[in-house]
């Protein structure tokens, strides 16, 4: 292959004609010679082949962060439907005695029973009686 040929094809490349294996063997020729008829060429395909390799990279990067992002939702979301889904009924427990208890109604009638013992029938001080003593 002639100079000749290489310089149509750069000619054709720059106009946008060349197929996928014709660029890859001018960017190899293009590698491989050191002749200074072919440096603005050799200049301009190293610069678009940096800008493909940079686009790659970020395109590489916004990939990997979407898929980070998509593991965080995954967790979230794991957590969640766990905390949700997974939780005991309430329970009462009532310690006594050396005895632990878990009937609701047993538990909620010693609890009564203890505050009536504690403040007989009374419902507490009548507030509003309280405040006129107050204030008058």
């Amino acid at each position: 292959m002639t100079q000749d040929y290489w310089k149509e094809l750069i000619d054709k490349y720059f106009e946008g004609g060349t197929s996928p294996e014709e660029e890859r063997a001018l960017r190899g020729f293009l590698a491989r010679t050191d002749d200074p008829a072919f440096d603005e060429a050799r200049a301009v395909l190293g610069y678009f082949s940096a800008q493909r390799s940079r686009r790659a990279a970020r395109a590489g990067a916004r990939r990997l962060s979407g898929l980070l992002a998509a593991a965080a939702a995954l967790a979230i979301a794991a957590v969640l439907g766990h905390a949700l889904f997974s939780r005991e009924p309430d329970t009462c427990v009532m310690y006594a005695y050396g005895e632990e208890t878990t009937d609701t109604q047993y538990v909620l009638d010693d609890v009564n029973n203890t505050l009536t013992m504690l403040f007989g029938e009374c419902q507490g001080p009548d507030v509003a009686a309280q405040l006129n003593e107050l204030f008058n």
